[in-house]
């Protein structure tokens, strides 16, 4: 898939074409452009989530304070995330932007899994802004649990097969960062889901038994 100087990875690439040559013409794409503007875009994103959370009763009664900190900064990671896995996304559906010395076969898919990834985090995010437990919140749950349980299958694939090199994040250190991150992250969705759960149960029996009365 050639138009001229650009190689497209992918069918969406040539879709996309028009759209990816008139960003690329402006350098955004290079590493040390893309990576400032959207990690202060991710900042703002941030900012944005945390007054969200300040009023939707994720800090509430039953959330530690001494832990705040630390969710907090995880939930910055995946702001910084979102955005950056955005531009990299587009990115891979040029060949000339990769870092690949050959062709491999996974190639097609580098653009396509980096959307799938950027997907996932977003269902994440938007799970937690909202703060419920309603079906649709449910339904989405199972489609992020599809997601982390791909990060818990590097993690241990990279602690199996790879070497312990603390001077590589490829190798099987990450695979250890792998499984406590994703953990971390299932932690907050099913404790955030069963304090939902129980603060609802209480109202809806007192709820009935005002009716009997």
């Amino acid at each position: 898939m050639q138009n001229n100087d650009i190689t497209y990875a992918n069918e969406l690439g040539e879709l996309l074409g028009p759209f990816l040559r008139i960003i690329r013409a402006t350098g955004f794409f290079e590493a040390y452009v893309f990576m400032p503007l959207m990690t202060v875009l991710s900042i703002y994103l941030f900012i944005e989530l945390r007054h969200k959370l300040k009023s939707n009763g994720t800090f509430d009664r039953g959330f530690p304070k001494k832990y705040r900190l630390t969710f907090l900064g995880l939930y910055y990671v995946l702001c910084f995330m979102a955005t950056n896995v955005t531009a990299v996304a587009f990115k891979t559906l040029i060949i000339e932007e990769m870092d690949y010395e050959t062709t491999p076969w996974f190639l097609p898919l580098v653009g396509p899994l980096h959307f799938y990834i950027l997907s996932v985090v977003a269902v994440y995010l938007w799970l937690i802004r909202r703060n419920l437990n309603k079906l649709t919140d449910c339904l989405l749950c199972i489609y992020l649990q599809i997601g982390l349980l791909g990060g818990y299958y590097i993690g241990v694939n990279r602690l199996m097969n790879e070497p312990f090199e603390f001077t590589d994040v490829t190798t099987g250190v990450s695979g250890i960062f792998f499984l406590l991150w994703f953990g971390i992250l299932n932690t907050d969705i099913i404790v955030r889901f069963f304090r939902k759960s129980t603060e609802e149960v209480p109202f809806i029996k007192k709820k009935s038994q005002s009716v009997d009365i």
